[in-house]
């Protein structure tokens, strides 16, 4: 029995160092806790899920979009390539570059790549 519960013990320690015991950012909602985490939102909205724009238009420039429909117009795998700067939308390239994990940067085109309400 002591063998047993060692064993357990061992395991559960074992997930925690590795990691396996933390929260997962793919869960559900995930994309969006990451688009907050990285604010996105100082920038951009999505109505559709209740997430407001917190900052203004840059200085003689215009607002950017509203994400609510940008799974209408774009996948995921464009989506990360734009996070990048590796391509261009109407002869711009993104502001920033995305600075989270390649996992993490995979959780959010991919859940942004979801949305497609007008």
């Amino acid at each position: 029995m002591k063998k047993i519960a060692f064993s357990l013990v061992l395991v559960i320690s074992a997930s925690f160092v590795t990691g396996a015991g933390r929260l997962s950012t793919t869960s559900s909602g995930g994309g969006k806790s990451l688009f907050e985490e990285n604010k996105c939102n100082k920038c951009h909205s999505i109505e559709s899920q209740g997430i407001s724009r917190v900052g203004d238009a840059p200085p003689g420039g215009k607002l950017p979009p509203d994400l609510s429909g940008v799974g209408l117009k774009h996948d995921a795998e464009w989506m990360t390539k734009w996070l990048h700067k590796e391509v261009e939308l109407n002869g711009k390239k993104h502001m920033k570059k995305f600075a989270g994990s390649d996992d993490e940067l995979k959780t959010l085109t991919t859940w942004l790549a979801t949305l497609k309400k007008k």
